[in-house]
């Protein structure tokens, strides 16, 4: 079977998957837009259908005041525990090099809804999701580390914090687990376990086209993570091509 791209023709950026039995189910970021996060699904990565959108009325997101560009950034999906996990970041300002950004988690057990209050998880910087570990049930959330010490890199890593399923919050330290490779602008980060590693898969470079996917990996949730040894593992940079390749890794 061939795919044609793309997949979502229009307005889909920051696409995250999942799969709960048959199903493959994306959200996307729709910033500022309301009703927000839409989601689509397909049996075959090819034919997608519009489902719902997640955030469908101001008591789930308040986004009256938020201007262009801001909003809803990069919501991460996953189905764990019989229900689906939207976690997602409201950005409601940008002035200065100053980032206002709040973390929220939202789930349901049929991605039709009804979702969950949201969840206030944190402010320390964008792009979250969930991990699930499955060897200790376990939850981490997992965002980039926005840094606005003024002269600083605004992207200071990669944070990991466990979170209680029960308690809903985030407990312990957040721990930076990786400080990017040196392509700069690390964000984006999903981590994945695979044959007793835990790989950390971000996206570095910007959002121009010198955007690039970065993997590491480590034999604990909280480093230390080494750098794939041909890494970037997916970019636009050095080819003769104005197509952008990589996305949000």
């Amino acid at each position: 079977m061939k795919i044609i791209n793309p997949i979502l023709p229009g307005f889909y950026p920051d696409p995250s998957i999942c799969k709960k039995n048959d199903f493959y189910y994306i959200a996307n970021s729709s910033f500022q837009w309301c009703p927000g996060i839409p989601i689509h699904r397909s049996k075959d990565l090819q034919n997608w259908e519009f489902v719902s959108h997640v955030l469908t009325n101001s008591s789930l997101a308040d986004l009256s005041r938020i201007g262009d560009s801001y909003g809803i950034w990069a919501p991460d999906i996953t189905y764990a525990d019989g229900k689906f996990w939207i976690i997602y970041t409201i950005v409601s300002s940008l002035f200065s090099d100053l980032y206002i950004d709040n973390n929220y988690l939202i789930t349901s057990e049929n991605i039709e809804g009804p979702w969950s209050k949201p969840v206030y998880l944190n402010s320390t910087g964008f792009d979250p999701s969930v991990f699930h570990d499955d060897d200790d049930e376990k939850k981490y959330i997992v965002n980039m580390l926005r840094d606005n010490t003024p002269g600083e890199d605004l992207f200071g890593g990669i944070l990991v914090q466990e979170y209680d399923a029960i308690k809903k919050k985030v407990i312990g330290e957040p721990v930076n687990v990786f400080k990017g490779s040196g392509l700069m602008a690390t964000e984006g980060p999903h981590i994945f376990k695979r044959n007793g590693y835990y790989y950390l898969l971000v996206a570095e470079g910007g959002t121009g086209y010198h955007h690039a996917v970065t993997i590491t990996r480590s034999k604990k949730v909280f480093g230390p993570y080494e750098i794939h040894p041909e890494n970037p593992i997916l970019t636009a940079k050095r080819k003769n091509t104005r197509l952008q390749k990589s996305g949000h890794a």
